[in-house]
Order: C-alpha cells, then structure tokens, then sequence
C-alpha cells in the first residue's frame, strides 16, 4: 500500500464525508418530496390530515424515517473524529 501522508488521508477522509452528506441529503429530500405527495394526495381524497397511522405506507415511511435517522446519527455523531479519538484511546491504552 502506498504511504501516504497526512493532508492526502485528511483529503481522502473529507472526500469520503463529503459523498456520505451527499447521499444523506439526496435520500432526505426524496423522503421529504414522497412524503408530502402522499400526505397531500390522501388528504385531498380523504380530507384526513392524520396520515402517520400504521397501514401499509405509512409503515414504509416509518421504516424509510428510522433509517434516515440512524444514517443521521452515523454520520453526524459517530463521525471519523469519533472514529479516529476512539482508534487512538485504543492504542495508547
């Protein structure tokens, strides 16, 4: 492996970050786009406004919510200055 030093591993982790925010944000809008189609779509046909009950979309777009957050909470809190303290706690023990 070739050896490489600190600016161009901080380029490639910024890189790396860079594409994950990325496609966190794409899939967060798409959710955000799909859920208000939805939500506005059945409360014109119904004029029930209460679309978060569990039926069969709704439980997708609970699902489709809880994976938005867990990749929210990888990526804004367990980031790799998490990663990297983490790494160095465990080697300078």
């Amino acid at each position: 492996m070739e050896n490489l030093d600190t600016k161009e591993v901080d380029y490639l982790r910024a890189k790396e970050r860079v594409r994950k925010l990325k496609k966190f944000y794409a899939s967060l809008l798409i959710f955000a786009l799909v859920f208000l189609i939805y939500g506005f779509r059945k409360y014109s046909k119904t004029g029930d406004f209460n679309f978060l009950e569990v039926n069969n979309w709704s439980a997708i777009f609970w699902i489709w919510g809880i994976i938005l957050v867990v990749n929210a909470f990888k990526i804004f809190v367990f980031n790799q200055n998490w990663e990297r303290k983490m790494m160095d706690k465990q080697l300078y023990k």
